[in-house]
């Protein structure tokens, strides 16, 4: 073989490697970031359940995940082959430096801890936009197929999870509903642009409640003349809704979260507005599952599993 056909076999060569290694380089885009890595990451830590489950959802699994409970289809993230390191709040940074995780995904809760990641590995925020759920859910779920090869699985579960919304949306066609976030004795009315507001679109109900004013003032302290102002705005409020009888209550227990324990369910017949409503006294109320609905959130298995468990306690 002459010296020429000799150089001709070695650019060849140095194309076909440079083009394998192109095809294995990773690239994750989303609406504020653009991570790319020079091969698809195989230490993963995760700081958002909703964020997990979604890869999870996509056969994507993660090695470094918070200290917490891990329910439903992340049951198996409870077991002691996965790395806890930190907290759904604080990632645990000495920890994560020791590991060297090779993408880190915070979001919601961990959020603001972005910057403080970013030196240990690359480091993205996909926290869920519940104002626009599932079309945020979507592009998120398409963010992550593409970067990771899983389109086919992603495109399923999208078209699966169309399919189950409509099926909800035809059973709650011209029905009412009123979303409360009960902390003890408290029932707070979640209106669509609250932070579980986003029920109504996910499932069709129409809301009984006005769009709420937004503030940025931090929480009055319990018993001030603040607190107690809210507390009565809070009354006012749930009995003007409660007039336009709404067909169902929908009630997110905090107390429930990791203990499973709604002691709601019989404090709501005694509440002296909640307990004289049509949908108390015909037993139309659907209590969520705590964990699913306030800690797990908006991944694409456990949107899932939120529709269903509507649909089921409807045609109950």
């Amino acid at each position: 073989m002459n010296t020429r056909v000799l150089f001709l076999s070695a650019i060849l060569a140095s194309v076909g490697l440079n083009g394998l290694a192109h095809s294995a380089s990773f690239n994750l885009a989303t609406n504020k970031q653009n991570i790319e890595l020079k091969q698809t990451p195989k230490k993963i830590a995760v700081y958002d359940l909703s964020i997990l489950d979604t890869l999870n959802a996509l056969n994507i699994q993660a090695q470094i995940v918070p200290k917490t409970t891990f329910t439903g289809s992340l049951t198996s993230y409870n077991q002691a082959q996965f790395v806890k390191a930190g907290s759904l709040f604080e990632p645990d940074l000495a920890q994560l430096k020791q590991l060297k995780p090779d993408l880190i995904f915070v979001g919601g809760r961990s959020a603001k801890t972005l910057e403080s990641l970013q030196p240990i590995a690359a480091t993205v925020d996909l926290s869920p936009n519940t104002d626009q759920y599932m079309t945020d859910l979507k592009n998120r779920t398409l963010n992550l197929a593409k970067a990771f090869k899983r389109e086919n699985i992603a495109n399923k579960k999208l078209k699966d999870l169309e399919q189950l919304q409509q099926k909800v949306q035809q059973q709650t066609a011209s029905k009412s509903a009123m979303m409360l976030f009960a902390v003890g004795d408290h029932y707070m009315p979640h209106a669509a642009n609250d932070r579980f507001g986003f029920i109504y679109e996910l499932t069709g109900f129409k809301s009984v409640l006005p769009l709420t004013e937004k503030t940025d003032a931090a929480r009055p302290e319990a018993g001030s003349m603040q607190a107690l102002a809210a507390q009565k705005k809070n009354a006012e409020l749930l009995e003007s809704a409660i007039q336009q009888n709404p067909d169902y209550l929908i009630v997110l227990d905090r107390g429930a979260v990791n203990t499973q324990k709604y002691a709601t369910k019989q404090g709501i017949k005694t509440h002296p507005i909640l307990g004289q409503s049509q949908a108390v006294k015909q037993n139309r109320i659907i209590f969520v599952n705590a964990n699913a609905w306030y800690i797990t959130g908006a991944g694409l298995d456990n949107t899932a599993f939120m529709l269903k468990e509507i649909a089921k306690s409807i045609s109950k």
